[in-house]
């Protein structure tokens, strides 16, 4: 199977709140590597670089820049503010620590602090330019549910780190240390160590070159990614406990290593209370070596079959050709409420909708319908139904492709079976279809993919619409292919 393509900007497309997601992309290479790293994981329709407030604005000026990358995920507002500064050459490290240390570290928590303020004060003041003409196409969740994260990636270091921590001990990684003991300008007097540099009231989430990389690309999901950040910032602001980490890279080894579960949650092991904790280096060595990391990682594969299908639908959104019927648009909100719930499902759950996925686009019967209804590994009372269905022999695409009252048919004849699956409001049924011709038949010039099947994407929504593309797709590939290769033990 091939990769969908991606929509392209057609003349004509109306705009919509999410065009000008296409045309950012960061503007230093440090912010376009970060932008890069978040799209691949929270996927595009929710990371938004370079937004501004218009505090200070005047008439013709440019406002305020509020943060490097912004993600609003359902509940979930993450802030990331990123720095790449040259760590000074100095005879004595604690100089050079200390001066590197206030640029890159201590201005990125400043901002962060500043702009999670201005999110609680003026939440529907956020822009996705600097001419604040263009807002936020979402609507941040509310103050009383929104949890905010702070994420300062500071680059830099890593060279003078090693150099540093080779001086204890060779082999030693150079992430930095998280020693939750350091608080405020107690930093600048422990070089490579991070701790609480806002203070105990609010907990930062400090990254280096390597600790960015290989969070994002270890947790490539949106829900796998915030759970983590959560729980972290729970085990390590239990004040009963002092936690000593040697790099980050071994907190996550502790939070890998239990088993995931039909549902794909992890969790930090048990810490005794009231103790210095110490994790020491190896741990994450020893996982990358082991055997259960290796059989995780080829369980893994099938499931960017779902990444795929989420960002093909999304390129049809922010390019604004996305559809219920030809030439009718669906609602902005309805389209990323519905991507968002199946960019809710986390790795594992999306290893049993990709492995649906690819059957139902292997199918290859001419003029033969098939269906196949997967429940959400995450939560029981979601359903997705995946759709093949074939075109009548007189219909042209632009005509609507496929027959829209089977397919509406279909859809209620399966939604009776599944009764229980429509109790909770809040988890209505979604539906993933997709509907094929066989393009021989057809005579069309379209690139045979192995089967013989030309697929015709489309994503419905909860109810009976369908958002249909006016893009073909022509099959998914293997696997989505990663912006950067996993770390290599």
């Amino acid at each position: 199977m091939q990769e969908l393509p991606r929509a392209e900007r057609q003349m004509g497309n109306p705009q919509n709140e999410w065009s000008r997601l296409r045309d950012l992309e960061g503007e230093t290479p440090s912010e376009r590597r970060l932008v890069a790293l978040g799209r691949a994981a929270m996927l595009s329709l929710w990371s938004y670089p370079n937004v501004y407030t218009d505090e200070g604005r005047r008439e013709r000026g440019d406002g305020k820049e509020l943060c490097d990358l912004l993600i609003v995920f359902g509940d979930d507002v993450l802030l990331f503010s990123d720095k790449h500064c040259q760590f000074p050459e100095h005879t004595d490290v604690n100089v050079a620590w200390r001066r590197w240390y206030r640029r890159a570290i201590g201005k990125s928590v400043r901002q962060l602090a500043g702009a999670q303020s201005w999110l609680e004060r003026f939440p529907n003041r956020i822009f996705l330019d600097s001419k604040c003409q263009h807002p936020l196409p979402v609507s941040l969740p509310p103050i009383q549910s929104r949890r905010v994260h702070l994420i300062a990636v500071a680059r830099g270091s890593a060279l003078h780190a090693t150099k540093h921590w080779d001086a204890w001990k060779k082999g030693s990684s150079a992430s930095l240390v998280l020693d939750t003991q350091l608080i405020g300008a107690a930093h600048e007097t422990k070089p490579f160590n991070v701790g609480w540099p806002l203070g105990r009231e609010r907990f930062v989430h400090v990254l280096d070159d390597t600790s960015l990389e290989l969070l994002m690309n270890e947790l490539d999901t949106a829900p796998d990614f915030i759970d983590y950040l959560r729980k972290k910032e729970s085990l390590l602001s239990d004040v009963k406990t002092d936690f000593l980490v040697l790099g980050e890279e071994e907190l996550l080894a502790r939070y890998l290593v239990l088993p995931e579960g039909d549902t794909g949650k992890q969790d930090f092991p048990k810490f005794e209370e009231g103790s210095l904790v110490v994790i020491p280096e190896g741990a994450w060595q020893s996982l990358r070596r082991s055997l259960e990391y290796k059989a995780r990682s080829e369980a893994n594969e099938i499931s960017y079959l779902w990444d795929e299908l989420i960002e093909y639908q999304a390129s049809h959104v922010i390019a604004g050709s996305s559809e219920i019927m030809p030439g009718e648009r669906p609602p902005d909100a309805t389209q990323e409420l519905t991507l968002r719930v199946m960019a809710s499902e986390n790795r594992v759950a999306r290893r049993a909708l990709g492995a649906a996925l690819r059957v139902v686009r292997s199918v290859d019967i001419p003029n033969a319908r098939f269906t196949r209804t997967v429940v959400s590994g995450k939560d029981k009372t979601r359903a997705y139904v995946l759709m093949s269905l074939p075109r009548a022999p007189d219909q042209q695409y632009g005509e609507g492709g496929f027959n829209r009252s089977l397919q509406h048919w279909v859809v209620d004849w399966i939604l009776d079976i599944h009764l229980r699956l429509r109790l909770v409001s809040s988890s209505r049924v979604f539906f993933g279809a997709l509907c094929s011709a066989h393009w021989r038949r057809r005579g069309s010039p379209g690139r045979s993919i192995g089967t013989g099947r030309y697929p015709w994407g489309s994503i419905a929504v909860e109810g009976h619409s369908c958002f249909r593309s006016c893009r073909a797709a022509m099959g998914c590939g293997g696997r989505r292919r990663r912006l950067s290769p996993r770390t290599q033990s």
